[in-house]
């Protein structure tokens, strides 16, 4: 594991280095970086506290932590060494776990644990949670310790592994209870003395999700509807709804040009594939084709056209406990990915006993495709934390007054520069519409076109700098 370590480290320095040089979080603008680092920020002003909402913002006095676990821990950083600070040592701390994780799943499964600990941290799914800063998806690591301890049949470690993997994230602990559930009884057949165990385990699994989930109960809801197919340009990186056919093999960068949108890209990689293929089997692979198969989502799209044909497998999905939750059915290749990962570790295992470079090889060459083929991006992007100049110049306005943020290039990024000025925000970051400005009791902000459509409606602005202004 110590190698596991190193690697993850050097992965980490590979991915992370240019936004750590350029002093950004690791995560790009035009997702949702801003606002899980925003969570974190809240969350570390109240540390040690368990914060479930905060008063600086419009409808946010209650809101349960999607990650509450490791925004906790990484949130006693941030009183040390910034938000930002812990905002980049979470995501690098991410994926030197995934790297241990993923040699842990190697092994476990006969793989080989260096490729396992190269390959996992950069499966292109990982990385476009990452991209996104979808920090509900960075535990990876966890849910690959959780399936090779159901693998060995460690079944109480497993249990409690699944509902600590539902505290970082209720998709991967969905992922990681339906795994383990699955390995359960399939072991079954070999092994059925230990039902009893196996079962109480699952139990245990399911208890401790369920009490996770809790607080969320009032913002669940099924996704099942069906939604109108629309052209997607951004088809590698599968924004919406559900993957793409045509991502799994198309190769290709994705020039996203500054759109917000979020990246869910499900390449498999065709040198992956084909370690998987020489050291695969039957069960690995239909678990692999089974989230494959549920990916797309309720109905088929190829090369970002909609084919208008439903997909029975999504359907079957929505049927199990949980599994009508799924916004972007694409995430369920977080664990596709991960098992590939694991079946090609095999694969370059087995070459490795007849040639002893195949894992270094195998490594190196998988990397390679995912740095130039796939559309994830390597290394990582960046997003600036210095805010815009228009909030310093809101320190001329009275005190007291909340504030409302009109046109900004991303809805969330007001919530992270709420730290630059301190004023209560009277932005909802559940709607990206900031409402109607109310002059007289607020200050508004406007920046782009919506700067120009408020002079219209208001009159001069009190101040101008650079693209914002401020009335009040």
């Amino acid at each position: 594991m110590n190698r596991a370590v190193w690697i993850g480290a050097l992965v980490a320095g590979v991915l992370c280095a240019p936004a750590l040089w350029r002093g950004e979080l690791v995560g790009s603008a035009g997702a949702e970086t801003f606002g899980h680092a925003w969570v974190l920020g809240w969350v570390a002003d109240g540390w040690p506290a368990w914060s479930s909402g905060t008063d600086t913002a419009a409808g946010a006095a209650n809101w349960p932590v999607i990650d509450a676990l490791p925004t906790w821990l990484a949130a006693g950083f941030g009183r040390l060494i910034g938000v930002a600070g812990a905002w980049n040592l979470r995501v690098v701390a991410a994926i030197v776990v995934a790297s241990v994780g993923g040699a842990r799943l190697a092994r476990a499964w006969g793989g080989n644990e260096t490729f396992g600990a190269v390959a996992t941290p950069l499966m292109p799914i990982f990385l476009g949670s990452i991209t996104s800063g979808l920090s509900e998806d960075l535990a990876i690591g966890l849910l690959a310790f959780v399936l090779a301890w159901a693998m060995e049949g460690r079944w109480w470690r497993a249990a409690l592994g699944v509902g600590a993997l539902a505290g970082c994230g209720l998709y991967l602990g969905w992922m990681g209870g339906a795994g383990m559930a699955v390995l359960a009884v399939r072991q079954g057949w070999t092994a059925p003395r230990q039902v009893a165990a196996r079962a109480g385990a699952v139990a245990l699994a399911a208890a401790l999700a369920v009490a996770v989930a809790t607080p969320f109960a009032s913002r669940l809801g099924t996704s099942t509807k069906a939604v109108a197919g629309v052209a997607e340009p951004h088809w590698r990186l599968n924004p919406w709804r559900g993957a793409d056919v045509a991502s799994f093999v198309a190769p290709g960068k994705e020039g996203v040009d500054g759109a917000a949108l979020r990246e869910h890209p499900a390449y498999l990689g065709v040198l992956t594939l084909g370690l998987a293929a020489a050291g695969g089997t039957p069960p690995g692979w239909l678990a692999v084709v089974a989230c494959a198969s549920v990916a797309p989502g309720a109905s088929f799209s190829i090369a970002g056209v909609p084919t208008g044909v439903d997909n029975p497998a999504a359907a079957l999905l929505h049927t199990l406990p949980g599994g009508d939750q799924f916004r972007n059915h694409a995430r369920l290749m977080l664990l596709g990915q991960l098992l590939l990962v694991g079946l090609a570790s095999r694969g370059v295992e087995r070459l490795r006993r007849r040639w002893p470079a195949a894992a270094a090889a195998g490594a190196l060459l998988v990397a390679g495709e995912v740095a130039i083929f796939s559309p994830a991006r390597v290394p990582l992007p960046g997003t600036p934390v210095e805010a815009p100049p228009i909030y310093a110049a809101l320190a001329e306005a009275p005190t007291g007054l909340p504030l409302r943020v009109v046109g900004s290039p991303n809805p969330q990024a007001p919530f992270f520069h709420q730290r630059a000025h301190g004023r209560i925000l009277r932005n909802d970051p559940n709607r990206p519409d900031p409402g109607r400005p109310e002059v007289g009791r607020e200050i508004v902000v406007g920046f782009g076109e919506a700067r120009e459509r408020l002079t219209e409606e208001l009159g001069a602005p009190k101040v101008r700098a650079e693209e914002g202004a401020a009335w009040w």
